[in-house]
């Protein structure tokens, strides 16, 4: 986890504390040294490492015992204490990189929704001054196109459509030139204004009427 948790000094003391008495360093019925030792080892104050060591009695680590300091109870304790708390900083991690996590997302989403009202915005515009419509026809047997390229059959002046692309055996072909030819099973994109699909088969018609006078 990328995420530091903050964990208060006096528990980390009595989790490094916690550490050494696990590992073996300082071993059962020990004693460790007082709260002014201590405070001066770990750099804090007394009042530091007096809740640090209330915190290992809580967990039946240690003891306080007024003129020889701390006594050292409970090794297997301490095991658990250092377990426990490594499972709680893991929750705390998971739990803290789950809220970047949604935070990042709130931020995804707004760059998201803005995109979308400027794409909208710029058809709308785009629509009021030429509105475009899409169309796809396929090519099909006997087709009055098939063997011409697009320049022949002058498909543009006869219909006002834009062919855009060509899905030809699994591949697409964009913006097709001239001599693009009209094939078998090819699908063509097209756009144009209103009436595109109407313009298209009258003029389809009117091809296939010429071919066969």
């Amino acid at each position: 986890m990328s995420e530091k948790i903050d964990t208060p000094i006096y528990a980390q003391i009595a989790l490094d504390i916690a550490k050494r008495i696990a590992s073996g360093e300082f071993a059962e019925g020990s004693k460790l040294a007082g709260r002014s030792l201590l405070s001066s080892t770990y750099r804090v104050s007394p009042e530091t490492i007096r809740r640090s060591m209330h915190l290992l009695e809580d967990m039946g680590i240690a003891r306080s015992e007024t003129k020889s300091g701390f006594i050292i109870l409970s090794r297997k304790e301490a095991r658990h204490y250092v377990n426990r708390f490594k499972t709680k900083i893991e929750i705390q991690a998971v739990r803290q990189e789950i809220k970047t996590l949604f935070d990042q997302r709130d931020v995804i989403d707004e760059k998201i929704n803005k995109l979308i009202d400027f794409l909208t915005r710029q058809a709308d515009r785009l629509n009021s001054v030429i509105p475009l419509y899409p169309y796809e026809f396929q090519i099909e047997n006997q087709s009055p196109l098939i063997g011409l390229t697009i320049s022949q059959s002058k498909f543009w002046q006869n219909t006002g459509g834009t062919i855009v692309a060509i899905r030809r055996q699994g591949s697409t072909i964009f913006s097709p030139g001239p001599y693009a030819l009209f094939e078998l099973d090819d699908i063509f994109l097209i756009t144009g204004d209103a009436g595109l699909e109407e313009r298209i088969n009258q003029f389809l018609n009117q091809i296939g009427q010429a071919q066969c006078e």
